[in-house]
């Protein structure tokens, strides 16, 4: 068997001792293994789990996930542009939003060298953004220091039949002057309210919104990109006096309804209370990304 085949491949490994593991793999050759875990065989590494060659009886591909990548690249598209920037690093450039580094980051193919980083921290820089991102498929060896996160693709793979709703939820497409209200009491404290006017701005303009009505207040809202057979469902934000009221379920419903039959997949971060809450759902992981930030100034 060639395990390096599954190297980015969401899999499920069957061990010869009865066992199984599964996640999103990565390969580890004889000598990589050997070099940084002190492990001498080739292996495939599911999050921190090393699962060498000889453990393995069988490995099945569940979902690699190709087609939701397109989905999301052309989401991306919509705000930024790709363009190369070295050897091991492509660029994400959003220039109407410089501080939202969900569209403006480097995406690295491998481990980049410390002279590329160093000039992406100066471009960084020199654009006078406030923060450096790093994404990639893999985990890198060398951080840079960066503060890292694993960013979870979690597709629908059940019916939505047992959810819990609110039947007082009527559900449209928010007003502005509603959806400004809700971004606003909810903005980064961080970022502070005029990144959060230009980024609601843009989203706004760009992506389908649904809000939850409670009589006339706007409780609850997300916005959803649909292409391909394939339906993201993102920004999902509850009113923090309105919390406890099945307001997240309720939209999360009719973003299902909605999405006739397109495959509904959306981001939750690794470890976090969101992702238990959508695996209780009936979400589950597909793809997987690995990402690294940190502010420039700390640099």
């Amino acid at each position: 068997m060639d395990i390096s085949y599954y190297n980015d491949k969401r899999v499920k490994v069957f061990l010869n001792d009865g066992s199984t593991f599964e996640g999103y793999a990565t390969f580890n050759s004889l000598e990589y293994s050997y070099e940084e875990f002190g492990v001498d065989s080739a292996c495939l590494q599911i999050c921190d789990y090393l699962i060498r060659e000889e453990e393995i009886d069988s490995v099945d591909i569940i979902d690699a996930a190709p087609s939701i990548r397109n989905t999301e690249e052309e989401m991306a598209m919509l705000f930024s542009v790709r363009r190369s920037f070295s050897e091991h690093l492509m660029r994400w450039e959003d220039n109407e939003l410089p501080g939202q580094y969900d569209f403006n980051c480097f995406e690295y193919s491998a481990q980049p060298s410390r002279e590329e980083f160093e000039l992406a921290l100066e471009l960084q820089r020199e654009r006078e953004d406030s923060f450096i991102k790093l994404a990639g498929d893999a985990p890198l060896s060398d951080d840079f220091g960066l503060s890292s996160s694993v960013r979870l693709t979690m597709q629908l793979s059940g019916s939505t039949d047992g959810w819990s709703v609110n039947d007082r939820i009527e559900i449209k497409k928010p007003g502005y002057k509603d959806f400004k209200k809700l971004a606003l009491k909810h903005a980064d404290p961080v970022r502070g309210e005029d990144f959060a006017f230009l980024s609601m701005d843009h989203f706004y303009e760009y992506l389908d919104h649904r809000g939850a009505y409670i009589g006339e207040k706007l409780v609850g809202a997300y916005y959803f990109y649909s292409s391909g057979g394939y339906t993201y469902v993102g920004g999902l934000l509850v009113d923090k006096d309105f919390r406890n009221m099945h307001i997240a379920t309720t939209l999360l419903k009719h973003a299902v309804s909605e999405a006739a039959g397109n495959v509904v997949f959306l981001h939750a971060d690794q470890d976090g209370t969101p992702e238990k809450i959508f695996k209780k759902l009936g979400f589950r992981e597909v793809d997987r990304r690995y990402e690294y930030l940190k502010a420039a100034e700390a640099l």
